[in-house]
């Protein structure tokens, strides 16, 4: 009986062209770092003359290959399919490097195949002791030979092999961190690979400042991030079959659940960075690590901005608050945000509602008289006529406010003896309000009037003393 496939090699080279030939490597390489091995040892070579690349991979795994017809069978089973700690799945990769060679030898502890011009030539008496050895030779310039040295420096090896490249042994990168997190993966279940959630491990592997960081699957490198450190995956991340491609919701996913954990170490430059706003935009992103990006963004006073309340805005920034616009965050960070409360509105905090409802205040004594020569300050420095007002609004931020020709006064923040005599602090307060006659905080013309209002009040000081006392009353 004929099987019911057969396989094209040229079709499936054709196949490969224009791929990175790092693909051979990281093939080749996770097939060794599956097994039961605590060696593995990479040799690279360019032929200069005839611009050929070999290289060979070699391992000490006790009983060699599985099942070596697995080197030229297709999408045959294999039990790493149902393991999600391994990183090989569709049986294909080996073959898809097979198919690029102008030669291949597989040698194991079953023996040997040899691919080359003849076809494929199984040596079934020629079997090693153990362990197995891979040797391709394919076309190559010199440009890939040195992508290819470059790029299997890029790999993290396991910490409990030796893994060797060219006689100089590897050594595994520092991890930062160990954050747990559920993650999609995918496993062979009633006969078909499905996609799962699972419990796992993310490396948080720091590199030198030079190298682009990857997001890793179990020491491969996928694809480059944006995080300041390497991210390794301990388990299957779900790939096409060409193990280049990775759904944006799988790595913001990974982007949240380190966040969580490193929000602490984050600068207050790196927390506006794309991989943090992507994080805070996730379900799985936590409320301290949301609220340690805001702050470490927009610093410890924020509120957001209420468009219809241009005073309370104004209020909020005179205050030294910072405040947040809509178009500084999306859609998606803003609803965590709210999701969490973490961000008051600048009428909450600084808006005239409080004042405009409170309760007045009789003025007698200090207060009277302080009203006064609110009033004489007024028509002296600036030719208007305006009333003073003292009310008791608890639930504001708002010291005072004017507006109107109408200065108030909030007891609620500002003691009585505060008025008892003139201080450099009532002095401050009175000059800068009375100065919203010319504009608001934000406005050049308001910050023009402080300025002539200090120069007004300074010279009537050297002048006429007496101007700056309170009348009895």
């Amino acid at each position: 009986m004929k099987d019911w496939f057969s396989v094209d090699k040229e079709g499936l080279r054709a196949l490969q062209k224009g791929k990175s030939k790092t693909f051979v490597i990281n093939e080749l390489v996770q097939n060794a770092w599956d097994e039961n091995i605590k060696h593995c040892i990479v040799k690279m070579m360019y032929d200069d003359a005839k611009s050929k690349i070999t290289i060979s991979v070699e391992d000490d795994n006790p009983t060699g290959f599985a099942d070596i017809t697995h080197s030229y069978t297709l999408f045959a089973d294999t039990y790493k399919r149902r393991d999600p700690t391994k990183r090989g799945r569709f049986n294909l990769g080996e073959k898809q490097v097979i198919a690029i060679c102008d030669s291949a030898v597989v040698s194991t502890t079953k023996g040997t195949i040899i691919f080359d011009d003849s076809g494929r030539t199984e040596v079934p008496d020629e079997k090693r002791d153990a362990g197995s050895i891979i040797t391709v030779t394919f076309d190559g310039t010199k440009k890939d030979f040195a992508e290819l040295e470059q790029h299997i420096y890029k790999l993290l090896p396991p910490t409990d092999i030796t893994f060797t490249v060219n006689g100089i042994a590897i050594k595994p990168k520092k991890v930062f961190r160990k954050v747990k997190a559920k993650l999609l993966t995918e496993v062979l279940k009633d006969d078909s690979m499905q996609r799962t959630q699972r419990n796992t491990m993310v490396h948080v592997v720091e590199h030198d400042a030079d190298i682009k960081s990857h997001l890793y699957e179990m020491g491969i490198p996928i694809m480059p991030i944006e995080t300041p450190w390497h991210l390794d995956v301990q388990q299957k991340i779900p790939l096409n079959a060409d193990r280049e491609s990775v759904r944006p919701a799988f790595v913001q996913d990974v982007y949240a659940e380190v966040l969580n954990e490193v929000h602490d170490v984050i600068s207050d430059e790196q927390a506006s960075d794309g991989w943090v706003r992507e994080a805070t935009k996730d379900d799985r992103i936590k409320k301290d690590a949301v609220e340690t990006v805001l702050k470490k963004r927009f610093g410890d006073n924020i509120c957001s901005k209420n468009p219809f309340d241009p005073n309370a805005n104004d209020n909020a920034m005179a205050n030294g608050y910072n405040v947040i616009g809509g178009s500084q965050m999306s859609k998606e960070e803003w609803d965590k945000i709210k999701e969490y409360g973490l961000i008051p509105s600048s009428s909450e905090l600084f808006g005239t509602k409080g004042l405009k409802e409170a309760k007045p205040v009789p003025a007698s004594g200090g207060l009277q008289s302080f009203g006064k020569f609110c009033q004489k300050c007024a028509r002296e420095f600036q030719g208007n006529s305006i009333n003073v007002k003292f009310v008791d609004t608890p639930g504001t931020n708002t010291r005072a406010d004017y507006g109107g020709r109408t200065l108030r006064f909030n007891l609620a923040l500002i003691p009585k003896s505060f008025f008892n005599k003139i201080t450099s602090e009532n002095i401050n307060l009175l000059i800068h309000e009375i100065a919203h006659e010319k504009g608001q905080h934000t406005q050049e013309s308001y910050h023009r009037e402080i300025t002539r209002l200090a120069g007004a009040f300074t010279m009537k000081a050297l002048n006429d003393p007496g101007f700056f006392t309170l009348e009895e009353t």
